[in-house]
């Protein structure tokens, strides 16, 4: 006879969830959208050693297969992966709700270049003291509703001093429980100064590039008639790759101007926006393995879907269709945030996936690959993290409904109830819920 094997050894184990969901084939990146590829194991339970997730399964079998002496009892409870957060603009100062508030009641908007430079302007003015409190603040947000990996530009500084200032920033706060992954955006806009002056602000850009390559992992490049062209991010790219950066790319928001055919070109992590990309250049995206990043919050908070005050047909009313025809394309689709102060100023990765359903008409399945293990391929993560597979981060959530499609279905509320970052509780809302009461 055979002796029976020790159970294993584990730091926490996570026990008769409802559902545990996310999982992928063991030891792959699962990029796309399938149904076939979303996994849920109902009464799941998920071991954790150190910062890595060693065994899942359901509740039977991991209790049957591994010990602790801390369990976490997930009765009635979704677990899932924690959110990735491939696009914000995390550092800035001020606020643009004035400017929105001409935007609901129909007087005279800004153009999306003004508002970027009004940001400007309160960024440079801000102390970095200033600037660094309000993001570490920030991030507690995005943490608490379910974020542990976020990505986090420069882009509202626009000379050499504040887009470093900025990268600093980031960089200092390293010590948050949310991963950050950073990234240049120098090429923005133009800045005020620089408006008559258009080579000489890229020469600025590629100059700074060796300097912000020690700070940032990527650099970003707006490709848009309010940005840049082709030919003038091209500049600005070939310095970029020369120092070993990724490249990504704010693409065809306001316009077609070859943003999504300079992404796949340049063979970029992601682009993002996309609203008026052309089908060929989806095309040659998904030829380039090119991640497409769609903000659900930029489309919902400027009101782009929406029939205007007079009854006009929205200008994007065609962009339901457009996510639509970016799976069909064999597109890895990921959505984000895209949190800033004047497009798209949520930190709730929540909030996004349920402006998904409703705006884009996607299934739960899909919105929940698109958060999680798509959105960690737009940064390079899916190796260690965005799917609930052994040997991947323990990064998880915890949530107060049994049902994936719960999270989704309900808005208004944070339904997260426990974060646990690279195996530690760093969020516990139950917690909280329980004291307040």
């Amino acid at each position: 006879m055979h002796a029976e094997k020790e159970p294993e050894d584990a730091d926490i184990l996570i026990v008769g969830a409802s559902e545990v969901i996310g999982c992928g084939p063991a030891g792959t990146a699962v990029a796309c959208t399938r149904a076939e590829d979303f996994c849920v194991i109902r009464d799941g339970a998920v071991a954790i050693r150190g910062d890595r997730i060693v065994a899942v399964g359901t509740t039977a079998a991991i209790t049957s297969s591994c010990r602790s002496r801390r369990i976490i009892d997930a009765a009635g409870k979704l677990v899932s992966p924690g959110f990735v957060d491939p696009h914000t603009h995390l550092v800035h100062g001020g606020s643009r709700h004035g400017e929105w508030e001409d935007l609901v009641t129909g007087r005279p908007k800004k153009a999306l270049d003004a508002g970027i430079r009004f940001t400007l302007q309160q960024t440079r003015a801000a102390p970095i003291e200033v600037l660094a409190a309000q993001a570490r603040a920030d991030l507690d947000t995005a943490l608490a509703h379910g974020t542990t990996t976020l990505e986090a530009k420069s882009g509202y500084g626009l000379d050499r001093e504040n887009e470093l200032r900025l990268l600093t920033v980031v960089d200092s706060l390293r010590s948050h429980p949310v991963d950050l992954v950073s990234t240049f955006l120098g090429a923005h806009v133009l800045p005020p100064e620089y408006v008559e002056r258009r080579d000489e602000y890229i020469d600025l850009v590629v100059g700074t590039l060796p300097e912000a390559a020690e700070l940032a992992e990527y650099c970003d490049v707006c490709v848009d008639p309010v940005g840049f062209s082709p030919a003038e991010a091209q500049r600005i790219a070939d310095k970029a790759l020369d120092l070993g950066m990724g490249i990504r790319v704010h693409a065809d928001q306001t316009g077609l101007a070859g943003g999504a055919r300079f992404a796949a070109d340049n063979r970029a992590a992601s682009a993002d926006h996309l609203d008026f990309a052309s089908p060929e250049d989806l095309a040659r995206m998904a030829e380039a393995s090119t991640v497409a990043v769609v903000v659900p919050g930029v489309n919902y908070h400027l009101l782009e879907l929406t029939p205007a005050l007079n009854g006009e047909l929205p200008a994007k009313a065609f962009f339901p269709g457009l996510v639509a025809t970016m799976f069909d394309l064999g597109l890895c689709v990921a959505l984000s945030t895209d949190y800033n102060p004047g497009t798209s100023p949520t930190l709730s990765m929540q909030t996004v996936l349920q402006l998904a359903a409703r705006l884009y008409r996607l299934s739960y399945r899909q919105i929940w690959q698109m958060a999680t293990i798509n959105a960690a391929t737009a940064l390079g993560r899916a190796h260690d993290r965005g799917s609930i597979e052994v040997g991947k981060l323990a990064d998880l959530v915890i949530w107060q409904v049994p049902e994936h499609g719960m999270v989704i279905n309900r808005f208004g509320t944070n339904l997260a109830d426990v974060v646990i970052k690279s195996g530690n509780i760093v969020v516990d809302n139950a917690r909280s819920r329980s004291h307040a009461g």
